[in-house]
């Protein structure tokens, strides 16, 4: 098999470990089990880490927890059918994992109340042979009596195109690459990303606005990149007063070009970023430069992964769906393909959340340059 790091999310590690505590103390049904910082204290993590991975015991229905009364062992689960999927693999290449957050815990949970006990593993496909490895993948799946599903996340056409080809289930988690037809797709709108965007900026005086997007285009991107286009064309913005850029997930690299687009005559004083992480560079050259941002420079990211009650930094369009709704979501299409039912596309709406620029309310009202 071509060489690839495949992992157990650290949330799944975790919640296997609490499950062997129970094995090994011979807990029965109904017995009281740790509290959050117990088990933050036995497995090593914080408080937040262990709490989630006793959510996950919850939503595999191995513990029961009561508000005020504390964590139980669950009785025997009685499933009056067996699992619709074996596992569910996470396919994503590693460098949009770690700088996008995708396949966070959140997901995780939602996939786990809705198929309990199946499986979740992510796989880091390999930059050679990734067709082979995922290929691998499913004549491994095609030997058991139990089907695996697939989540696609960023993947090549071809990696696309195999699944597609081999009738697995299988969503893709983003946009379909153009010719690939029987392949669910569960997005975000894209389009409404640009739209949002773009208002935004316009609405807040801005006539010079630069776009950071990945150096890697993918199909979403085209969606979001033409929406964007349409609004600040028909709000009367010519191609000079757009500045794209494409970028790799570096830092330095991100920093260094808006060092460059600052010190233009005509810089951008609004910037829509494809990532967090172009966004932090943003914020950090505006800082840098002794500027204020949402005062002097604004910012929308088009790509933003909170946990609950965490706070925004950037303006940013909202799923109205939350990871471990979508997590659940994802899993219904898996197991509806896995029984032959069809399984049509779904496309998330968004709102802006526009609470972290809500401290400066008045700013925007001379943004030309």
């Amino acid at each position: 098999m071509a060489e690839v790091a495949t992992t157990t999310p650290k949330i799944v590690d975790l919640a296997d470990q609490l499950v062997a505590d129970i094995h090994q103390r011979k807990l029965q049904p109904g017995d009281r089990y740790l509290t959050t910082a117990d088990a933050s204290k036995m497995l090593g993590v914080g408080n937040g880490v262990a709490n989630r991975a006793l959510q996950l015991l919850e939503r595999r229905q191995v513990i029961t927890r009561q508000q005020r009364r504390g964590a139980f062992v669950s009785g025997p689960v009685q499933q009056s059918s067996p699992a619709p999927l074996r596992r569910v693999h996470f396919l994503v290449h590693q460098n949009y994992l770690t700088s996008e957050g995708i396949g966070n815990d959140l997901v995780l949970l939602g996939i786990q109340e809705e198929l309990p006990g199946v499986h979740v593993q992510i796989s880091f496909l390999p930059t050679m042979n990734a067709k082979e490895f995922v290929a691998e993948l499913i004549d491994d799946s095609l030997t058991a009596k139990t089907r695996d599903g697939f989540i696609l996340v960023r993947t090549p056409h071809d990696v696309q195109q195999l699944v597609c080809d081999r009738g697995v289930p299988g969503v893709v988690y983003g946009a379909r690459y153009p010719g690939i037809t029987r392949l669910t797709r569960f997005d975000r709108d894209m389009s409404a990303i640009g739209e949002l965007a773009a208002n935004y900026l316009l609405d807040r005086g801005h006539r010079q606005i630069g776009y950071l997007s990945r150096q890697q285009v993918l199909p979403g991107d085209h969606d979001t990149m033409d929406a964007f286009r349409r609004c600040v064309g028909e709000r009367g913005l010519l191609a000079h007063q757009l500045i794209e850029r494409f970028l790799p997930s570096s830092t330095d690299v991100c920093e260094a070009e808006v060092r460059q687009l600052l010190a233009r005559a005509d810089r951008p004083t609004g910037f829509i970023c494809r990532s967090r992480l172009m966004a932090d560079a943003v914020a950090n050259v505006v800082a840098e430069q002794g500027l204020e941002l949402y005062r002097d420079v604004d910012v929308v990211v088009c790509d933003y992964y909170l946990l609950p009650n965490q706070q925004p930094a950037y303006v940013f369009p909202r799923p109205i769906y939350s990871a471990e709704e979508q997590g659940k979501r994802m899993a219904r299409l898996l197991a509806a393909q896995s029984r032959g039912e069809a399984a049509g596309d779904q496309i998330i709406p968004v709102e802006l959340d526009a609470m972290a620029a809500a401290s400066d309310d008045s700013a925007g009202s001379n943004r030309s340059v």
